[in-house]
């Protein structure tokens, strides 16, 4: 039987009250054609699937609800913190350094015609 009383299933519950929530909100700013929120924008380009993005957004998912796992069982140590901030601190600054990077590059010269 389940034990309502726990922490765990408590701060559960309350977790998932909370996302759902949240989507909810979300999802009504998506539809308001009044709002700029395109929730397509966490996974594509242009109207078009983004891979990196896809796969950003994927592993951004998985590894919060690792995070949110381990807190919740109580086996949640420093370590692991600095390693879910160093991911994604790491990710950003490597995004954009590449994006600076692709700017500060001239633009490629067509060839020549003869």
């Amino acid at each position: 039987m389940i034990d309502i009383s726990k922490v765990p299933f408590g701060m559960s519950l309350v977790l998932a009250l909370c996302v759902a929530m949240l989507l909810l909100i979300l999802w009504n700013f998506h539809r308001d054609q009044d709002n700029q929120i395109d929730l397509k924008d966490l996974i594509c380009s242009e109207g078009k699937i983004n891979e990196a993005k896809f796969a950003r957004f994927g592993a951004f998912i998985v590894s919060t609800w690792g995070f949110v796992y381990l807190i919740l069982d109580e086996r949640f140590s420093e370590w692991y913190f600095a390693g879910y901030m160093a991911a994604w601190v790491g990710n950003a600054l490597a995004n954009k350094y590449l994006n600076s990077r692709d700017h500060s590059l001239p633009p490629p010269q067509p060839p020549a015609t003869p």
